[in-house]
């Protein structure tokens, strides 16, 4: 019998009440290595068997097995974001749980709702999730602790209200995206912002700076004065493999300043990784 027949031989004992038995089964799993946890990641998508199966994780997650499944999604097909940060945070904190988010931006979500009055075209409901956000939240840059890999990892920035530009981004985008609002990321060389791109001229929102609005204008002169380069290039919308190699880039560089090296090299495989995948799309 091959090692994923193994495994899915165990299927029907995951939801077993014996203590003997989950104990006889979480053995198999662990001694499967990596083949394990990714088998029991698919299990847990499983309705029926999702607790069951989220239970066991807890306790196998690895670093290197946490690796391999961001790996092994991002080689699967379309990208969600949400859930590519999740799994990529997983490589730092292995036993991260499936829910580390989605309580946080759900009630963001639901809490700028309650504040929208229709009709609103998108500018206007963009001010109100600032106001919720950068206002009643207090989600802020993290200037004390930029070089911190807490301040790129989503969920320390949920729990510190402090984070980099692109993390804050990403709050902002995927609470704007439970909105339907026609959000998206623009990776602007120094500043990762969020961008609106209807209508005859884009709107760009800088989160590091409290949600404030900005022109196409005000964009290029920024860049202009801090010595960046303006090019139409750089102002438009980036793929989701481009996000995630930032996040990946800004953690490398973070976990160097911490004389992690084990982990920065971690973060420049996926580098690697993402980038191979955005030179196939």
């Amino acid at each position: 019998m091959t090692p994923y027949a193994q495994l899915a031989a165990l299927e029907r004992l995951l939801d077993d009440p014996s203590p003997v038995v989950r104990q006889a089964v979480a053995a198999q799993v662990k001694a499967a290595g990596t083949a394990g946890i990714l088998w029991l990641e698919k299990v847990a998508t499983k309705a029926k068997l999702a607790p069951h199966a989220q239970s066991l994780l807890a306790n196998l997650r690895t670093t290197d097995a946490a690796a391999q499944s961001f790996l092994a999604y991002l080689r699967a097909g379309e990208i969600d974001l949400e859930e590519a940060c999740l799994l990529l945070e997983r490589a730092s904190h292995p036993s991260l749980p499936p829910q580390a988010y989605a309580e946080e931006l759900d009630r963001l979500a639901a809490r700028t709702r309650e504040l929208m009055a229709e009709p609103l075209d998108v500018r206007a409901k963009c001010r109100l999730l600032c106001r919720v956000v950068f206002g009643e939240e207090g989600y802020r840059g993290a200037q004390e602790s930029f070089s911190a890999p807490a301040s790129s990892l989503l969920s320390r920035v949920i729990h510190t209200r402090r984070g980099i530009p692109i993390s804050l981004c990403l709050i902002f985008l995927l609470v704007g995206r439970r909105l339907g609002l026609p959000l998206q990321p623009v990776g602007l060389p120094g500043r990762f912002m969020v961008g609106v791109f209807r209508g005859r001229e884009p709107l760009y929102i800088d989160c590091y700076e409290g949600g404030a609005f900005r022109t196409r204008a005000e964009i290029q002169l920024m860049l202009l004065d801090n010595q960046l380069p303006a090019d139409e290039a750089f102002l438009g919308p980036v793929s989701v493999e481009q996000t995630l190699a930032r996040c990946c880039r800004n953690l490398v560089s973070q976990y160097e300043a911490q004389g992690d090296d084990r982990s920065s090299r971690l973060f420049l495989g996926f580098v690697h990784a993402l980038e191979q995948l955005d030179e196939r799309a």
